[in-house]
């Protein structure tokens, strides 16, 4: 009984234009995340090898990341007065590109992480250091 009400349902079909469309989204989808991912990893790489290098906007990042990570004997916790060395030892009109260096390295904002990581008054000060640094 059950069988004959299955081979009784009703058909739905789609089109072939329709199918073929919907086909072609989900290549042109898989295409787009695919170059998007491999720009990401490519930019995340030179970053890393420019991180290598004083002075340069990723090196800053780095440290800040550093900072944030390990502070004490254990490795956990932020080192607030590196973050602030940090912040200070970063030349003036620097600050942008090392707030980019920092999203493409690490994939987050380094304001949120910043604002995360220390209290509200540090956070006001790292503020006040980052605004005079753009």
């Amino acid at each position: 009984m059950a069988y004959k009400a299955w081979q009784n349902r009703p058909k739905i079909s789609m089109g072939s234009r329709i199918t073929s469309s919907l086909l072609a989204l989900g290549a042109a989808t898989g295409v787009f995340l695919g170059t998007r991912a491999l720009v990401k990893n490519f930019k995340q790489g030179i970053r890393e090898q420019q991180a290598l290098s004083e002075g340069n906007p990723a090196a800053f990042a780095t440290q800040l990341k550093m900072a944030f990570e390990n502070d004490n004997y254990f490795g956990w916790g932020t080192d607030e007065e590196m973050v602030f060395t940090v912040l200070e030892s970063i030349p003036n009109g620097f600050m942008n590109k090392v707030q980019r260096a920092y999203r493409d390295l690490y994939g987050r904002n380094l304001s949120a992480d910043l604002q995360d990581e220390l209290s509200s008054e540090e956070f006001v000060t790292a503020l006040q250091i980052i605004n005079s640094k753009t």
